[in-house]
């Protein structure tokens, strides 16, 4: 099917949705970016995007004067726990200013767009190759303050209707304030405050609230101060975009697509790994195993500088660091809690030579402290990685998205999320495969359309084993 152009995509409001009720007096108005922040503050903002099929959505006003009013309310409500998420970041690192930190003030609020959509609904989310530039304007930006980069919005929300089809919501959040798990207790509040048809005049209940405290976070090496002296060398203040050698979004001929991997296909990828390497593999390194030997035979053997030896594959991963610190972090903490991951192999790999380098590093975090070790260079590892044009991962399985996007009623679990923002980290985006009930793990990718049908073939033709 043909790409269709991007402008069918039509604005048609703007809301700005504050948290209500509002944060009590004695909640925390300003949380300052502890070092596990930092080491996400170069890195683009995480991109989402949630499809609901409801062929009962007749048009724009069905949607508007209907459901929107209890999406806005349902979000209101879970800002209320979740307040950080309406404030803003002050984004300089220069010497001699303030570090940064979040700052949520008076009327602070989080912009919600609503939009209506021409394109094929069920071709977007679908799982197949799809061009890039048609997903982008189901995306909100963050809002910029000021009229200046010196405070940033970390949160933006875009609904977008098909008529007939269905609506798509899609989430910008600054990767600096929240990881993975902080996330996905926003998504799983909102839903929850959706379900039970929240009107805005109370606030759906919590069994745990989130722990903003930054005070759990021991910093005896002083990574904090590491870590910004990192950023200001690598110009970040000036607005140097140290990803670019990442970044895909600037180039034609881009396209998404989803790979699934059954329990099925991943027990025969444990057969095949343990004879060849001995490793007993976790499904996850499975599946990033395969996804990286793959990617790296479709980048070709000859990837790197004209005359010189191809280099080493790279491949990077983040592990939860709340259980690992010392003392441990509350499970309910919200922020970034990870850490950086790096395994290289040669660049003849297969899936399972791939995935045992993998579930080799995985196995030596068992170890205490391990995981810090080499932590002073972390925020270096990101522009080397990208430098290398690493292979790195986005999501996990373990954060559970479809079930925690249940917004039930006429929406229920989402048919398709992705990860968008892979176009430009170069990404695997990873979540698990159960809203069809056949279990198993998603793996979503952006390539430029060549590398994406040599990857394919690597997939089908039984090459992942």
């Amino acid at each position: 099917m043909a790409p269709t152009p991007p402008h069918l995509v039509t604005v048609l409001e703007q809301f700005h949705v504050a948290p209500i009720p509002a944060p009590a007096a004695g909640q925390p108005r300003a949380l300052p970016l502890t070092f596990f922040d930092l080491v996400f503050w170069s890195i683009p903002p995480v991109q989402r995007l949630f499809f609901y099929d409801n062929a009962n959505l007749l048009d724009v006003s069905d949607f508007t004067l209907g459901e929107l009013p209890r999406f806005r309310n349902s979000l209101a409500a879970a800002l209320h726990h979740l307040y950080p998420l309406a404030g803003k970041l002050t984004c300089e690192v220069a010497e001699g200013v303030a570090p940064p930190e979040l700052v949520l003030s008076d009327g602070d609020s989080v912009p919600l767009t609503v939009a209506v959509s021409g394109d094929d609904f069920r071709d977007l989310a679908g799982e197949h190759a799809r061009d890039t530039t048609r997903l982008r304007p189901l995306l909100p930006a963050l809002p910029k303050h000021g009229g200046s980069r010196s405070q940033q919005g970390v949160l933006a929300v875009q609904i977008t209707v098909f008529p007939r089809a269905g609506i798509c919501i899609g989430t910008t959040v600054h990767h600096a304030v929240a990881d993975g798990a902080s996330y996905t207790h926003l998504l799983s509040t909102w839903a929850a405050a959706h379900r039970i048809g929240h009107e805005g005049n109370r606030a759906v209940a919590m069994d745990v609230p989130p722990l903003f405290d930054r005070g759990v976070v021991r910093d005896d090496a002083g990574l904090r101060e590491a870590f910004l002296r990192d950023h200001r060398a690598l110009g970040t203040a000036d607005g140097y975009e140290p990803l670019d050698d990442w970044d895909l979004s600037r180039r034609p001929g881009v396209v998404l697509a989803t790979f699934r991997f059954t329990e099925k296909q991943l027990r025969a990828l444990g057969r095949h790994a343990e004879s060849e390497t001995s490793a007993r593999c976790s499904p996850n390194a499975l599946a990033c195993g395969a996804a990286w030997a793959g990617i790296v035979h479709a980048r070709g053997s000859g990837w790197g500088l004209e005359g010189a030896p191809a280099p080493d594959a790279h491949f990077g991963f983040v592990t939860g660091c709340k259980p690992r610190a010392s003392p441990p972090i509350l499970a309910n903490y919200f922020g970034n809690c990870l850490g950086l991951c790096r395994v290289h192999a040669k660049r003849e790999l297969t899936a399972a030579t791939a995935s045992a380098a993998i579930w080799r590093a995985i196995e030596g975090l068992g170890e205490e402290g391990s995981v810090f070790r080499g932590s002073q260079g972390w925020v270096r590892w990101v522009r080397e990685y990208a430098s290398a044009r690493a292979v790195t991962v986005a999501g996990s399985p373990k954060l559970g998205v479809y079930a925690a996007a249940d917004f039930g009623g006429a929406w229920g679990r989402p048919t398709k999320v992705e990860i968008a923002y892979v176009e430009r980290t170069g990404a695997l985006a990873l979540a698990e495969s159960g809203h069809d009930g056949h279990g198993g793990i998603e793996v979503g990718l952006a390539l430029p359309r060549a590398e994406m049908e040599a990857f394919r073939t690597f997939y089908l033709d039984g090459s992942t084993c």
